[in-house]
């Protein structure tokens, strides 16, 4: 029972690994932003990370994307 439990959570735990790998990058820096295109070109989704350290998303993350960096003042 517990050998079982155990490879069906190992299982699991591979699954989610592998999930999370497959979805596209995002901002991990301060000030970096990302724009996501659909397969036409047509923007689909935008992520960020501004200056003050605020994370925002909306739409869709697809494996189109573009990458920029705000010009964030010193503190």
């Amino acid at each position: 029972m517990r050998k079982s439990f155990a490879l069906g959570l190992g299982l699991v735990a591979a699954l989610v690994a592998t999930a999370a790998l497959a979805r596209p990058p995002g901002p991990d820096e301060i000030g970096e932003f990302y724009v996501y295109f659909d397969a036409s070109g047509k923007i689909v989704g935008q992520a960020q990370l501004s200056c003050e350290g605020v994370y925002t998303e909306s739409g869709v993350r697809t494996s189109s994307y573009s990458v920029g960096h705000l010009v964030c003042n010193p503190r």
